[in-house]
């Protein structure tokens, strides 16, 4: 019986420690603020990110995520998924809770709807989040200037409307199964006229649709027909229909890929990536000024070109990069293996084996897989040991 128990508490253990790590990295809480424009209180979800409390200098994005309590947690893991691999930003997101959501999300009153509750009030919702809310969330944690509105379904219909409403609010939207089709399809007027009028925006939209007929399709292939059209510099848009998934899980699948394609608009071209770190630089300067705030070359554009001057066989030139990029990105543990990979080609084993070392401890504190690294610490170790024979 004892040994029975002994072994129940052992199992329940290491269970028990297996749940307290299986978690989305980052840390995620509740917060809120009063609405005066709403007239009620708003409750948000809030995620930040991984190294947040590590990069104290660093500001983020943020992503204003509606329909906050359904959304927030794919969100936010498959956030941290793309983070862990480089291909998405890290960024700060905030989920807003629903309290009336058909009056936030619908641009005109249809009094047809009236079973859902009142409708119409998205300027209003807006105003709380232009005058209110994007205030307080930029005083409370370490934005920059990059926002981005996500929104499923009638909250989707929002998304669209602020791009055509106030262009200049966000600087990204991803739009899932859109209800293009309310009240008549009554955006429709505004989005001709914004995608005819607009010449220049720095912005970027995703809009996706399941396997939907009926209304939303019409509506869905419209738009896209104006998305065509549209000759503004600078904007970028991705429309697309996936079959194989419906109205619910649109959001769940599209959002992985907006934050995806997303990255990719915003990174270094690979015809500059191949001239170098003075080419590479000037163009995050533009881009820096294109956004209006700061942005250093990115992890995966100096990752490629130190993996481009491997391949070419030119090592010196590939330990700068890496070099450049554990100097810009001090907690990302595969900065430190990939320097070491380099200084192993040029036969600078001891300071190889210094850069894995780091690559394994910095990995612990970012809590990422290290087999890999230990692996390349093992190797180093034969080497550094045949020399001395």
């Amino acid at each position: 019986m004892f040994k029975h128990i002994i072994t129940v508490f052992i199992v329940t253990f290491f269970l028990n420690i297996g749940v307290t790590n299986a978690k989305v990295r980052g840390e995620s809480f509740v917060d809120g603020l009063p609405s005066k424009i709403l007239a009620e209180q708003r409750e948000l979800l809030v995620h930040l990110p991984n190294n947040y409390h590590k990069n104290t200098h660093t500001n983020y994005p943020v992503l204003y995520l509606l329909d906050g309590q359904r959304n927030f947690n794919h969100a936010i893991g498959s956030l941290d998924l793309l983070n862990q691999s480089y291909m998405a930003q890290e960024m700060i997101i905030i989920a807003i809770k629903n309290t009336h959501r058909t009056r936030d999300f619908t641009p005109t009153y249809d009094e047809n709807y009236n079973r859902w509750g009142m409708s119409g009030g998205a300027d209003k919702f807006l105003d709380f989040m232009e005058q209110e809310l994007i205030p307080y969330v930029d005083k409370s944690y370490r934005t920059n200037n990059f926002k981005i509105l996500s929104g499923h379904s009638l909250s989707g219909l929002l998304t669209v409307y602020a791009l055509q409403s106030r262009p200049q609010l966000f600087q990204a939207h991803f739009a899932f199964s859109p209800s293009l089709w309310w009240h008549d399809q009554v955006i429709f007027k505004q989005a001709e006229s914004f995608l005819a009028n607009t010449t220049e925006l720095n912005n970027y939209l995703y809009l996706n649709l399941a396997d939907e007929g009926g209304n939303m399709l019409s509506a869905f292939e419209k738009y896209t027909k104006l998305l065509k059209k549209q000759t503004i510099k600078g904007f970028n848009y991705h429309s697309e229909i996936d079959e194989r998934e419906n109205h619910g899980t649109s959001a769940l699948i599209g959002q992985t890929l907006a934050f995806r394609y997303l990255y990719n608009t915003l990174q270094c071209p690979q015809e500059i990536i191949a001239q170098g770190l003075p080419a590479i630089e000037n163009f995050y300067k533009k881009q820096s000024t294109k956004y209006g705030y700061q942005i250093k070359p990115s992890y995966s554009t100096i990752t490629q070109a130190g993996k481009n001057a491997l391949y070419r066989k030119e090592i010196i030139k590939a330990i700068t990069f890496f070099e450049f990029n554990v100097k810009n990105y001090p907690n990302i543990a595969d900065g430190y293996s990939r320097l070491a990979y380099a200084l192993e080609a040029d036969g600078q084993f001891e300071k190889a084996l210094k850069m894995t070392n780091l690559a394994i401890n910095k990995s612990v504190q970012e809590n990422v897989e290290s087999n890999s690294f230990k692996h390349h610490k093992a190797h180093l170790l034969a080497l550094i040991n045949n020399n001395k024979l």
